[in-house]
């Protein structure tokens, strides 16, 4: 069965790094992802922590951040000097990442939209994200693309197979979010199958409803609350020998400390009893 390996810090959205990464190590985790925006959840932008202050803080709690889910602002996918813009922002936080030991960062560039040049965004997503790989790599970094991703301009499978078949870096791989694959409904076997290779990381978490298309889906539930069908996403990364990252993405807001607990330990709980594994050492009762 496939294994959990991690955890993100995003269920703490509204909290600080300093309250998120203590009580993920108290579940039992020692993978962690970063999880930084450009409108919440401020736990890597610049400012603090420092990339000293956080790797002292993950040195202490016995800690490996693994990757950055990264958001710097929204790009507009079929303006060519945007390429420029997206390059800048994303190079000046790769900086900070030798420092803390942080090998992965998620990218993105364009945003949905119904507008009648999706091929030109397309092409310019691509090669975006291909001069973002080469860039990363000198840094000994591995780029990542969460898709197909509701909100993005690879809103459906086929255009990210299109951005992958243009890539012209190696060091670009795919991480596919189980909530957003929940909404979308897509052949996720025929997807994984297509990827093959270049899928590197799973995100974990729950959601319900149609895609309607105006950035109002519910993608934030805990797994065993929506619709998403774990067992049979586990039984696919199985079928094709999966062995990258798997983390839970969980996400709250507006919630208190005990509540976002309860809720972690009643998603790991649903996770095993689809058939995943949890990492050693993970407890299930309510620590604080």
């Amino acid at each position: 069965m496939p294994q959990i390996t991690g955890a993100a810090s995003l269920g703490f959205s509204h909290y600080t790094l300093y309250e998120a990464l203590p009580r993920l190590a108290s579940i039992g985790f020692r993978k962690v992802e970063i999880s930084s925006f450009n409108s919440y959840c401020f736990h890597f932008n610049y400012g603090s922590p420092s990339p000293e202050e956080l790797k002292a803080m993950l040195d202490e709690l016995g800690l490996e951040a693994v990757s950055l889910n990264y958001y710097s602002r929204s790009y507009n996918a079929w303006e060519a000097l945007e390429i420029q813009s997206f390059v800048q922002d994303w190079r000046r936080k790769l900086e900070q990442l030798s420092t803390v030991g942080i090998r992965m960062m998620t990218m993105s560039f364009g945003i949905r939209n119904d507008r009648s040049d999706q091929q030109l965004q397309i092409e310019n997503a691509a090669k975006a994200f291909s001069l973002m790989g080469e860039i990363a790599k000198d840094y000994g970094v591995r780029m990542l693309l969460e898709v197909p991703h509701l909100y993005g301009i690879m809103n459906r499978p086929e255009m990210v197979l299109d951005v992958f078949d243009r890539l012209t870096s190696e060091n670009v791989g795919a991480l596919i979010d189980s909530s957003h694959w929940g909404i979308i409904g897509y052949d996720l076997d025929r997807f994984v199958s297509a990827l093959g290779s270049r899928l590197w990381h799973i995100h974990l978490r729950d959601s319900r409803g149609a895609d309607t298309g105006d950035f109002l889906q519910k993608l934030e539930l805990t797994p065993g609350t929506g619709t998403v069908d774990f067992a049979q996403m586990a039984e696919i990364l199985d079928r094709y020998r999966y062995q990258g990252e798997v983390f839970l993405d969980f996400e709250y807001r507006d919630m208190g400390l005990p509540q976002i607990m309860k809720e972690y330990f009643n998603g790991l709980r649903h996770l095993q009893s689809c058939g995943w594994t949890l990492p050693d050492g993970i407890r299930l009762d309510d620590v604080r």
